[in-house]
């Protein structure tokens, strides 16, 4: 069913694109199995090291999964948001993203996000909310995913696949910064007064309340990790010309900035365009191409 590779195509690209397009096209369902190691490489008309090479970026992309022994062979897989999140985090390897970059997703996207929370949340889904923040923040230093789980709770309220997705990613990226920057226990007693503040808007259900509380918590944590990086931080006024989604805050009691390690993989700063270049190649299914490392 596929097409032998054609001349002026890198080989393991071409590979890689034609079985991709058929499992997202629907060609191949999950757990389906596709022809043989042998069979593929006669149908394209490749190596065994290019084919084996397509296969390693198709299972690291979590598009097909490799079983051995009795009933074994190459099978299409379900695509995960994991494997997405994973995905992404690859890409951002290669991209200078700072603190401030991932303030300003948070800013555009959270406030908003919390708006449409007020709509649909429940007084059970309230005490889910007062029980993370107790739980996460209050959590041993080690734990680097703490105050992280609240945003993504209620991006739920979106039910939608795209914004929960963005907020499993930025839980990844904000993860790592913990990991890198280790805050003190000033910072997560910030985090814990900000979150009742944005429950008790929630029991009011209170929308312009929990969008300002959102966007001040948002530039207040984004404030503190940039000081701790000596990076510059996010500033509101860059949305001031499409109309601001939260107040300016004047954030007291910041700890003085030192310059530090590269917070993630790739150093320094980027300009917002780099997220929306990230989203178009989410978009066009672009990611493996960072993969592709060595063409055969």
């Amino acid at each position: 069913m596929f097409k032998p590779t054609q001349k002026g195509h890198k080989v393991s690209h071409y590979v890689v694109e034609q079985i991709r397009d058929a499992i997202l096209k629907g060609e191949f369902k999950p757990g389906d199995r596709l022809a043989s190691e042998r069979e593929l490489i006669g149908q394209f008309q490749v190596s065994k090291a290019s084919m084996r090479e397509a296969l390693r970026v198709l299972e690291g992309m979590g598009l097909i999964e490799t079983k051995k022994g009795t009933g074994g062979g190459i099978f299409a897989a379900e695509v995960n948001m994991n494997t997405t999140v994973h995905s992404l985090m690859n890409f951002l390897h290669f991209k200078n993203v700072s603190v401030a970059d991932i303030t300003a997703l948070r800013y555009f996207l959270e406030p908003r996000l919390a708006q449409i929370a007020v709509t649909k949340i429940t007084e059970n889904d309230i005490r889910i909310l007062e029980t993370m923040t107790n739980n996460e923040v209050s959590a041993p230093p080690t734990k680097d995913q703490r105050g992280i789980g609240f945003h993504y709770h209620i991006a739920r309220f979106s039910e939608n696949p795209l914004l929960i997705l963005l907020m499993d990613f930025i839980e990844s990226l904000l993860a790592d910064l913990k990991v890198k920057l280790n805050p003190g226990s000033e910072f997560y007693d910030e985090v814990e007064h900000d979150h009742f503040r944005i429950i008790e808007c929630f029991r009011r259900k209170d929308g312009e309340g929990v969008r300002k509380e959102m966007a001040s918590h948002v530039l207040r944590v984004g404030r503190y990790l940039a000081n701790l990086a000596g990076s510059a931080p996010f500033s509101a006024s860059e949305f001031q010309q499409v109309g601001p989604v939260g107040p300016s805050v004047d954030l007291e009691h910041q700890p003085n900035g030192s310059n530090q390690e590269p917070l993630l993989p790739s150093p320094a700063q980027k300009s917002l365009e780099d997220l929306g270049v990230l989203l178009r190649h989410v978009g066009n299914g672009d990611l493996y191409l960072i993969q592709v490392k060595n063409e055969l």
